[in-house]
Formats: structure tokens, sequence, C-alpha cells
């Protein structure tokens, strides 16, 4: 069409292009996962790493309808600005994980509740999809029960964002990556990512200095690597927090400074936990290596599935499933809690 009228319908169709593609386009994130910053070990204030019971109060709000739905949640570490806690699924076949974080005053300062990690003993082929359900279900029950007036909101934004996705996916568009969908109301910024899932930042909490000590449990790396090396291992520290034994063995840390903050292993199906590691457990604080490796061994015998806290660390066996005629069953350990915000989740 041309002439006024012509140039009218066009305009609106411009228009309406530009706001479904605005509609469509990638924002920036509002919430983030905390940056390099957030943790100052040459700064601690009153760190503890001691493994705890989720105390009353905001805590118990946010975890009581995770704890409900299967998690298995504690207080994993604090110091005088804040606490962290941190939820796992009990069920090793559906390891689904929530983290929290509580300023001084009690008040929520962050969450996240991230893309789930596959089971440890998954089929090779299983792949895991994006699940707004899940997401949207674990989302409200906890930050409903903080914030009701928030869950409507929370929902639309997270079935939103997988309509988008869908429909980039659709275009053949790129879903990973930069992929968001940000939000604020009266009570936190939050951001939906292809990569990390939901974060959630607190509006009016701030903690500076986020807990991240591991000294009640973990050794130093450097202390340990020789002893790794003896039972077998592979480890040039430093740089390397993977360690390579044969038959595709991997001793695997996560590290503050030289401190070590989680440990995870493998124990094969014919070796006892002394076989996988002859001179012990040095890579632990050794108040809380005998306590450990008499639950890893007991989880061995009963070929069982443990998740708990054993002399005040946050112990995780997972067992493959059993044979159907019995036999020797392989254990999948990780020692320690994370720095939330931090990969391992």
């Amino acid at each position: 069409m041309r002439g006024p009228a012509g140039r009218v319908v066009s305009s609106m169709f411009i228009l309406v292009t530009l706001i479904m593609t605005a509609s469509c386009t990638p924002q920036e994130p509002i919430a983030y996962l905390p940056p390099p910053g957030t943790y100052r070990p040459e700064d601690p204030v009153g760190e503890d790493s001691e493994a705890r019971p989720v105390p009353p109060g905001t805590a118990t709000t946010l975890t009581a309808a995770l704890v409900a739905a299967g998690a298995f949640c504690v207080q994993i570490r604090s110091n005088a600005d804040g606490r962290a806690v941190w939820c796992r699924n009990r069920n090793a076949d559906d390891p689904w994980v929530a983290q929290f974080l509580l300023d001084r005053d009690d008040r929520l300062a962050w969450a996240w509740i991230p893309k789930p990690s596959p089971p440890v003993y998954a089929e090779p082929d299983r792949t895991e999809e994006f699940d707004a359900d899940r997401v949207t279900r674990f989302a409200v029950a906890a930050l409903g029960a903080l914030w009701p007036d928030a869950v409507d909101r929370i929902g639309t934004e997270i079935q939103q964002y997988q309509r988008e996705r869908r429909d980039r996916a659709e275009r053949g568009q790129p879903i990973e990556g930069a992929f968001t969908r940000a939000w604020r109301d009266d009570h936190a910024d939050y951001t939906m990512s292809s990569a990390y899932e939901l974060i959630v930042a607190g509006r009016d909490a701030v903690v500076d200095r986020w807990p991240s000590d591991s000294g009640h449990y973990g050794g130093r790396m450097s202390e340990a690597v020789g002893d790794l090396q003896e039972s077998g291992y592979q480890c040039f520290y430093p740089p390397q927090t993977v360690c390579h034994r044969e038959f595709n063995d991997e001793f695997r840390v996560s590290l503050r400074g030289d401190r070590i903050v989680t440990a995870n292993f493998d124990i094969n199906g014919d070796e006892t936990l002394a076989d996988t590691f002859p001179r012990g457990l040095t890579f632990l604080a050794p108040d809380v290596r005998s306590e450990i490796a008499a639950k890893i061994e007991d989880a061995r015998l009963a070929r069982a599935d443990f998740l708990g806290v054993v002399a005040g660390t946050v112990l995780a066996v997972d067992a493959a499933p059993v044979p159907p005629v019995g036999g020797s069953v392989p254990l999948a350990v990780r020692i320690g809690s994370p720095m939330i915000g931090t990969l391992p989740i």
C-alpha cells in the first residue's frame, strides 16, 4: 500500500516487529554468581567450617519445603557476616541442589537453584534438559515460603523464559551461554539463564565477606600431594587439582588458596578404602579422618548411598546400582561442602 494509510500500516508492522524482537532478546543478568573478590581468604572474620543443622528462622523457612521434597539441608559454613546453607536431594539418582546465603540479620542475601548435575552413575547417553516446572516448583516452595507475594511473578517469569527458550530453539538460535531473562520485585533481583538457571540477589541484604573456610576438615593440597603420589596418583601440584591413576581413577579437589574445600574420588568395586588410599585420608584434617573413613567403609559394605554430616563434615557416598546377581559395587565419594556460588555444586 502507498499513501498515508500504507505508511501507517508499515509503521505499525515495524513497531510490532521491534517489540517482538526485543521481547526475545537475551537480557543482561541482574543477579550473578559471586565475583572472585567475594571470597577474601586474607581477611577472615569468625570463619566456622563445621557443618551444623539448619538454624531456625529464615533458613528453616526457606528449606522446610525442600526437605519435605526429599532434600538434605545443612548450614555448611558461617562467619561474622553471614551463613551459607546447602541442600541436595537425598536420592543420588536425582541430585538436585539449592544454595542460600543469609546476612548477619537473618535476611536472604543470595540464592541459587542451579542446573542439576547428572547422576554419577547415569547412563552414558542421558542428557539433562531444562525443566521449567522443576525450577518453578523449587523456587516457589523455597522463596514463596519467605516471600508469599512473589510466588505468582516467579512462576510467570520462569514459564516465560521457557517459552522464549523454546522459540529460540525452534528458530535455530542459540539457547546456551548468554540467553537470560531478568526481573525485579520488592524483595530481590532475579536472573534465569540457560547456563546457571535461577540466581536470586536480595535487595536489602549484603554480605561483604562470604563464608569460605574449610579448616575444620580440609587439609592442605601441598601437604597431601606426596601421599597421593605414593598411592599411585599422577599429581603435579601446583597447578593440578585433578590427579589421575590407572583405570580412569580420578582424585579431584576444589581449593581455597591451598586448603582443600571438596575432595571427590571413586572406590572401585573390588577395592576397599585402604586399597584406594594406602596412606590414609591424609588430605583431610587429622581430627576427622577416622570417623569419615569408617562411614565410607560402612557404606561400601552395605552397598548403599549416604548423605549426611560426619565429624562436622558433609559426606556424600553415591553407590552404583547393585548388579542383579550381587557382587561388588563401586562408590563415588565427595567429602566437604562447596563454597556457595562456585563449582562444583
